[in-house]
């Protein structure tokens, strides 16, 4: 991703409500094909869901997360 498209996602994050987990709100906030690749892997490995990467999210650390959309 550019540089321009995760200053968009990380303000994104901030703008949904507090209540929601983190992990929640940066899977939520990811682009549409991002999600879409998520949500293919996941169910390739047999999940029904993706709470396994809501998970993943959530443990990232703010500077990891941003290398992780890096590479997105």
């Amino acid at each position: 991703m550019t540089t321009a498209i995760i200053t968009k996602t990380l303000k994104k994050i901030e703008e949904l409500p507090s209540e929601y987990s983190l992990g929640f709100k940066r899977l939520t906030v990811l682009p549409s094909r991002v999600r879409k690749n998520i949500g293919l892997a996941c169910v390739l490995r047999g999940e029904s869901n993706d709470l396994s990467m809501k998970e993943f999210l959530n443990d990232l650390t703010e500077n990891e997360y941003i290398n992780f959309l890096k590479l997105a």
